[in-house]
């Protein structure tokens, strides 16, 4: 080989692997001054990053501790910028008396930000697939990820195409359906094989999949539907992420997860949390085992990966203005966990609402999970808002049934007398069906006629 060429390629390939501001990547990109909590957390990504001593200077801004996780490729940063005004600030990376710095920047707060009101028992929430409702920007269907996909209409495991440019064309059909708010499943990227259509491994906290749009496009729809006085919710989900998420390829330490060495399958049994006679070795499997396998079950006993999840909640909120939030899978996550993330989103904006998705049987155990309810031995959830799964449970067979005492909609009337176990009737969310279930209608109406007991269950 030519010498010159050869010390080219060496040169390249040291380059290469030099850390600099280009090729880190911390979570979230930017933050907010002002904001009640005056802690950030920074997740530092990069080659060898663990190695570099961070520092600080800006007024206001102080570096609280930096943490070196197992994987030498992370460092969190803990910063209290309680006293800092809106600017950008350099973080300076030091290692064997050489330094780069990163720009890092903290934005002002909108006006009346923390004022935010969330969804009410006054809306008419339509949930919404967005890879299965319309497709309004084609160009973004087929667009390089790093796992492989198809888009195949035909195909109920694929991608349809569907994308928030389609949401944003229809708010028209929306709005005269007599809805106010607006349920998206989960729009966060999910670059996963197979039917991640759904949303629910997901792949990065802070980025809008591209194959239904950007960031921004998330923003502009969310603007879009205010302007006609709607709100929008978001879906999230704290149980889990995606099994080809970063961490799961460069695993931050060995608690990020739980189970993470012999794969445990969790039981789904969500009465462990008030079973008398409930065995520890069943509570662990509820609460530690995995969804599926290829949903990593996250351990959010552990402060920084709690820290992240409840900061990235934040950072949505107040980045587009979202006005509520579903965290699916609710009970499936550590329950201290929860609660002090209801807590601090509250606490950031004190007019908001979050329902969880606690798919309890029967009343008393929905009752069980809502702020304020006397079942849960004081161990109180600070979860405002649950979700009524005993009602759709019995919604079709209930309204498709002849009215009689034993069936029917004495089924239903039956079931509303135990609302007095709730301890905010008014902010519990009723349904008939949703993504996860058959459709309230059993079968195809031939006509407007055979819509009798469908047009009975939305009137109710």
């Amino acid at each position: 080989m030519n010498r010159h060429l050869f010390l080219s390629l060496l040169l390249a390939l040291f380059a290469s692997s030099t850390l600099s501001a280009d090729n880190l990547k911390i979570e979230p990109a930017f933050w907010w001054s002002g904001m009640k909590n005056p802690e950030l957390q920074l997740m530092v990504y990069g080659k060898d990053i663990a190695g570099y001593l961070p520092s600080v200077k800006y007024p206001g801004v102080q570096l609280k501790s930096s943490v070196a996780l197992e994987s030498p490729n992370y460092l969190l940063i803990y910063l209290d910028v309680e006293k800092a005004k809106p600017g950008r600030f350099d973080i300076t990376f030091t290692k064997d008396k050489k330094s780069f710095n990163y720009s890092y920047e903290l934005k002002a707060r909108k006006p009346n930000a923390d004022r935010i009101k969330g969804f009410d028992s006054s809306d008419v929430l339509y949930l919404i697939m967005p890879d299965r409702f319309a497709n309004g920007d084609p160009s973004n269907d087929q667009i390089p990820m790093r796992t492989a996909y198809k888009v195949d209409r035909n195909s109920p495991n694929a991608r349809h195409g569907g994308d928030l440019a389609g949401i944003e064309q229809h708010l028209d059909y929306i709005e005269d359906l007599g809805v106010t708010a607006i349920w998206l499943n989960p729009v966060l990227e999910n670059d996963m094989e197979g039917g991640s259509y759904h949303g629910y491994a997901t792949t990065d906290y802070y980025r809008v999949d591209p194959r239904f749009g950007t960031n921004e496009d998330y923003v502009r729809l969310i603007e879009k539907t205010h302007e006609r006085g709607m709100r929008v919710v978001m879906d999230m989900i704290f149980n889990h992420c995606g099994s080809d998420h970063p961490w799961m390829k460069d695993i931050p330490s060995h608690d990020w997860f739980n189970n993470l060495d012999n794969y445990v399958q969790t039981n789904h049994d969500k009465e462990a949390y008030f079973d008398p006679y409930v065995s520890d070795y069943d509570k662990e499997t509820m609460l530690n085992g995995w969804f599926v396998p290829s949903m990593p079950d996250l351990n959010q006993k552990n402060p920084h990966v709690a820290k992240y999840l409840i900061q990235n909640s934040i950072w949505w909120i107040e980045y587009c203005g979202v006005d509520g939030i579903r965290q699916d899978t609710y009970p499936y996550a550590d329950v201290d966990m929860m609660r002090n993330w209801c807590t601090e989103v509250m606490n950031e904006y004190p007019e908001y609402n979050i329902v969880g998705e606690a798919w309890m049987n029967y009343t008393i155990g929905s009752a069980y999970w809502q702020k304020g309810s006397r079942l849960n031995f004081g161990q109180d959830t600070e979860l405002k808002s649950v979700m009524d799964f005993r009602l759709m449970g019995i919604a079709s067979k209930a309204f498709h049934e002849e009215t009689g005492y034993s069936g029917g909609l004495h089924t239903i009337f039956e079931h509303m007398c135990y609302d007095y176990v709730y301890p905010d009737i008014y902010n519990v969310l009723r349904f008939l069906e949703n993504h996860d279930t058959d459709r309230f209608l059993p079968s195809m109406p031939e006509s407007v006629d055979d819509l009798y007991a469908f047009k009975q269950g939305v009137t109710f």
